[in-house]
């Protein structure tokens, strides 16, 4: 469990949480409650839906970054490093990231523990080492506060214990807000309002259950028998077994009996659900999750994909960027343009004729390096490729200003020297 990797780290907040308890768990003594329902998470469908969002999360390259009025510069930092290949001892950052989204998007909210230590710098100034980040999956989270006024977070989890941390010692990922200003879930008391979506997959679950019902039920009585004489039960079952083996092995249709009777078919009529209905029902669960059918079944061009990027990727990137970079960094170090950036790269969706577009523009104005437009296309790196070229039918906005006053300037001469 994760929690046996943090535990230690917690345990210096529980002497005095002890002491203090909750005093109030909201202003007005009301306690909100995060709900961790599962009832519509027994559906694969509902399921497969999370997963292919997750999927493409995970493909998030995370890191530390400066920004400044004119730049962007990566640090090499221990937020970076971890980021680069395992957030923590059990999972690489795919992993991690994959487990943040489904935790936000099945329980509408996802915490992440940050593992650090303070250290001091060789002028004696204190910062943070970061050491891990865990995606933490209590059973029930409350907000509150301490005595001293400040926010708190409580756990329970699912071993029964509890624990008690100052709410900005964690990160907190939200999905689907109602009007609660704390706590996600969809209604305005922050729980996981799903209701709608439990009938349709209801409904769903009986249609795909029916269906093979229904033909199986088509298949076992084709019709009724009736002999006109009059026989013990042994022989009216042998003249029965002997009827339906000559039905299935006639070839033209016509079977020969030696019993009078009379054989009355029964007209059977299968249920045949409309596609519409299917793809209806299909629907209302993938718009919960703001996912069409192109995305779920693999088969989608650049313009789906970028949808699907708006609708769902870029959601988790803006808020993990902000919650992390609100909890990872003191005020000064925000000021001075610390942030936690994730890139998410949409070039490797372009189709062929997009590609080739962007290599054309990327050539023109050195906005990649030869090695990457190599690796758009699938190809290894080679030797001299991490340089850019550049048209030079293309200026540099620097010089622009002073090229137009030079070439004003020449004009002007020219005038003067005719005039004379």
């Amino acid at each position: 469990m994760i929690w046996n990797y943090i535990q230690g780290l917690m345990d210096k907040f529980r002497g005095r949480q002890r002491a203090q308890m909750i005093s109030e768990i909201m202003t007005d003594s009301r306690a909100v409650f995060s709900s961790f329902g599962n009832n519509i998470y027994m559906s694969d469908f509902v399921n497969n839906c999370i997963d292919r969002i997750a999927t493409e999360i995970s493909k998030v390259e995370v890191m530390s970054v400066v920004l400044t009025e004119n730049s962007v510069i990566r640090q090499n930092d221990d937020i970076s490093r971890l980021f680069r290949f395992q957030p923590n001892p059990l999972q690489t950052t795919k992993d991690f990231l994959a487990c943040c989204e489904w935790l936000r998007r099945k329980h509408c909210n996802c915490f992440i523990y940050p593992e650090w230590e303070t250290v001091r710098d060789s002028r004696g100034r204190e910062f943070r080492r970061y050491k891990a980040f865990y995606p933490l999956n209590p059973q029930h989270a409350e907000l509150g506060h301490f005595d001293d006024g400040r926010w708190a977070i409580r756990f329970v989890w699912r071993d029964g214990t509890e624990d008690v941390l100052p709410y900005d010692s964690v990160v907190h990922l939200r999905w689907r807000r109602g009007t609660s200003t704390l706590i996600g879930g969809g209604d305005d008391n922050g729980q996981v309002d799903d209701r709608n979506t439990m009938r349709s997959l209801t409904v769903l679950d009986q249609v795909l259950q029916g269906l093979p019902a229904s033909i199986a039920a088509g298949l076992k009585l084709n019709g009724i028998f009736t002999t006109k004489t009059l026989a013990d039960s042994m022989a009216l079952r042998k003249e029965s077994d002997d009827f339906e083996a000559r039905m299935k092995e006639t070839k033209n249709g016509i079977v020969a009996i030696d019993l009078a009777g009379d054989f009355t078919p029964i007209n059977k009529r299968i249920t045949v659900v409309p596609k519409e209905i299917l793809q209806f029902l299909k629907d209302i669960v993938r718009e919960r999750y703001g996912i069409s059918d192109a995305i779920m079944s693999g088969d989608y061009n650049g313009d789906q994909h970028s949808a699907f990027y708006q609708s769902c990727i870029e959601d988790f990137i803006v808020e993990f960027e902000q919650a992390m970079s609100s909890r990872l960094f003191t005020p000064r170090e925000r000021d001075v343009g610390h942030r936690i950036k994730g890139y998410y790269s949409k070039v490797e969706y372009f189709s062929a004729k997009d590609k080739a577009e962007l290599a054309t523009l990327a050539t023109s104005t050195g906005l990649m390096t030869l090695n990457q437009l190599a690796e758009l296309y699938g190809m290894p790196p080679f030797e001299g490729g991490d340089r850019r070229i550049q048209s030079l039918n293309y200026a540099n906005t620097d010089i622009v200003d002073q090229y137009q006053i030079k070439n004003a300037m020449g004009k002007e001469k020219k005038k003067d020297e005719e005039g004379k």
